[in-house]
C-alpha cells in the first residue's frame, strides 16, 4: 500500500514528472511548455479575452514551486499571485502568418519557481476573423491540467463565477492547501514536520524502488532504441544556436479520418500511429522492413485529480514490412495489428500489469541533487515518433470565446533547445491530433536535422501521405 508521503495524488508534493519538467528547465536551461491556437470565424472581442484571463488567473494555474527546507523531501505547491496581462493585439494577422503568429506566442518566458506560469494572447485577422493563443508550463500543467484549467475558466467566464474550488478540482484543480495556505508562522512549522515526514517516506520509497529494481533484473534495450541508424552526431560550429525545428499543421475532415481508419480495421488512434510511421518513412527517417517504435501518451487523470502532471505513456513497435498493392505503397497496411498491439499496451498500462522498468526507480531519482540529474541527461534520446491522440474536444475548450472554433492547433513547445542538443537527441517527429466540430487538426514537429528540418520535408511528407489515405489537406 502506498503512504500519503509518497502517493503524489493525496498530497501538494511535485510528482516524479512535475519534478522532470522542472529539472529539464532549472539544470539543462530547456522550458517545455504547452500551447493552444484556437482559430475563430468571430471578430475580436476584447472583452472576452479578458474575462477568460480573470476566470484563468482563478484557477489552477496559478500556482508555483517552493523548494524543501529538508534534503530528501520532495518540493511542494504553493499560490501564486504573479501572472501576465493579456495581450490584445490590434494589427490583423495576414491568414498567411498564422503560424508564425503563433510560433512568437508559444517564445513567451513562463517560470514555474517564481511565476507566471501561463500566458493569454489574442489578435485580429485580415479576414474578420480573430486568433487566441493560451500557453501554460509543463511544470505545471500536462496536456489534461492546461484543457482543465481552461474549462474551468471558460466557465467561471460564463457565470461570472471564480475558477477557483470545486469547479477547479472537477477540472483537474490544485489541492485546496493552495487555495487557502496557512499563516506564515504557521506554515514553517508545519511545513518543518511534513518535510521530514515526507523526506523519510520518500527515503524508505527509494530503498524498496531499488531492491525491486535489483530483482527485476536490468533494463532491456527499447529496440536498441532504433540507435543504430542514428549514431552520435559529430560537433558541429553551430551546436550553440537555438534550434527551430519546423513545426506543420494541416487540418483535414474529422469524418473522412474515422473512415479511412474503419475501413483499414483501425480506429483514429491506430491511424495517427500509421499516418505518422508512414510520414517517417516517406521523409527517410524510418527504414521500410524494420519495427518502428511509436511513443503514445496516455492520460491517467481521473474526475477531481490534483496533479500537475498525470500522463504516462506506452510504446508500440509498429510493423513495416507488410508489403500493400503498389498504388498503396509506402502505406502501413496492418492496421489492425497496430490497433491490437495498442489495446494491449493500454490494457497493461491501466491494469497495473505492466512491467515499468523505470518506475522504482522514480522516489530516487526525485531525491538526486541537480548535478547528477545533469550528468544522468547528457545521453538522453528522444522518441523516434511521439503520436499524440488529443481526442475529441469538450464544447466548451473548442470555443473558448464563446464562438466554435474554426481549426484548433494543440501542440508542445520545448523553449531554449539548441541546434547540437537537437542533433543529440536523435528524435525523428512529434504529432498532436484532435477533432472538433467535424474538423481533424494534426501537428507535426519535425525533430531530424536532416530529413524533417525545414518545413517543406514535413510538408511534403504529410501532403503524400494524405494523399494515400484519401484524407483532403489544408494547411495552416
Amino acid at each position: 500500500m502506498t503512504s500519503p508521503a509518497t502517493n503524489p495524488a493525496a498530497t501538494n508534493r511535485l510528482t516524479y514528472d512535475d519534478d522532470l519538467f522542472l529539472r529539464t528547465r532549472r539544470v539543462l536551461g530547456v522550458a517545455v511548455v504547452n500551447q493552444t491556437v484556437w482559430r475563430l470565424p468571430a471578430p475580436l472581442d476584447g472583452d472576452a479575452v479578458h474575462a477568460l484571463h480573470r476566470g484563468l488567473a482563478n484557477g489552477p494555474l496559478q500556482r508555483v514551486v517552493r523548494p524543501s527546507r529538508l534534503p530528501g523531501a520532495r518540493a511542494r505547491w504553493s499560490a501564486s499571485t504573479v501572472s501576465l496581462d493579456p495581450v490584445v493585439e490590434t494589427a490583423p494577422v495576414p491568414d498567411d502568418a498564422v503560424l508564425a503568429w503563433a510560433n512568437r506566442q508559444a517564445q513567451v518566458r513562463l517560470d514555474p519557481e517564481n511565476g507566471p506560469t501561463w500566458a493569454l494572447a489574442a489578435a485580429p485577422t485580415a479576414a474578420g476573423g480573430s486568433l487566441l493563443s493560451y500557453v501554460t508550463s509543463h511544470v505545471v500543467a500536462d496536456g489534461g491540467m492546461h484543457m482543465g484549467a481552461l474549462q474551468a475558466a471558460v466557465s467561471a467566464a460564463a457565470s461570472g463565477t471564480s475558477a477557483d474550488g470545486a469547479t477547479a478540482a472537477d477540472a483537474g484543480g490544485p489541492p485546496s492547501e493552495v487555495q487557502r495556505l496557512p499563516k506564515e508562522g504557521e506554515r514553517i512549522r508545519t511545513g518543518l514536520v511534513a518535510d521530514l515526514r515526507d523526506a523519510t517516506g520518500q527515503a524508505w520509497a527509494a530503498v524498496g524502488g531499488v531492491r525491486q529494481a535489483v530483482r527485476q533484473g536490468p533494463v532491456p534495450p527499447l529496440m536498441a532504441q532504433q540507435s543504430a541508424d542514428r549514431p552520435r552526431p559529430e560537433p558541429r560550429p553551430d551546436d550553440a544556436e537555438l534550434a527551430d525545428p519546423p513545426i506543420v499543421v494541416v487540418d483535414t475532415d474529422a469524418n473522412t479520418w474515422h473512415r479511412a481508419a474503419h475501413a483499414a480495421g483501425g480506429t483514429a488512434n491506430s491511424l495517427l500511429i500509421a499516418v505518422c510511421t508512414e510520414i517517417l518513412l516517406a521523409a527517410g527517417a524510418a527504414t521500410a522492413g524494420m519495427p518502428v517504435r511509436v511513443s503514445v501518451p496516455v492520460s491517467l487523470r481521473g474526475k477531481g485529480d490534483l496533479r500537475s502532471n498525470a500522463t504516462s505513456g506506452v510504446s508500440i513497435a509498429v510493423d513495416t514490412t507488410v508489403t500493400p498493392a503498389p498504388e498503396r505503397a509506402g502505406v502501413v497496411a496492418d492496421m489492425a495489428q497496430i490497433r491490437a498491439s495498442a489495446a494491449a499496451e493500454f490494457r497493461g498500462l491501466t491494469s497495473g500489469t505492466r512491467v515499468d522498468t523505470l518506475g522504482p526507480l522514480k522516489p530516487l531519482m526525485q531525491m538526486v541533487p541537480d548535478a547528477v540529474a545533469k550528468r544522468a541527461a547528457r545521453d538522453a534520446t528522444a522518441p523516434l515518433c511521439l503520436a499524440s491522440n488529443l481526442g475529441r474536444l469538450p464544447a466548451a475548450f473548442a470555443a473558448p470565446l464563446g464562438t466554435p472554433a474554426a481549426s484548433v492547433l494543440m501542440r508542445g513547445i520545448t523553449q531554449g533547445l539548441t541546434r547540437g542538443r537537437l542533433r543529440q537527441m536523435r528524435g525523428g517527429l512529434d504529432s498532436w491530433w484532435s477533432e472538433h466540430d467535424g474538423v481533424a487538426t494534426l501537428a507535426v514537429l519535425g525533430l531530424d536535422d536532416e530529413r524533417l528540418g525545414e518545413p517543406a520535408q514535413v510538408r511534403a511528407a504529410i501532403e503524400s501521405v494524405f494523399a494515400r489515405h484519401g484524407l483532403p489537406v489544408r494547411f495552416w
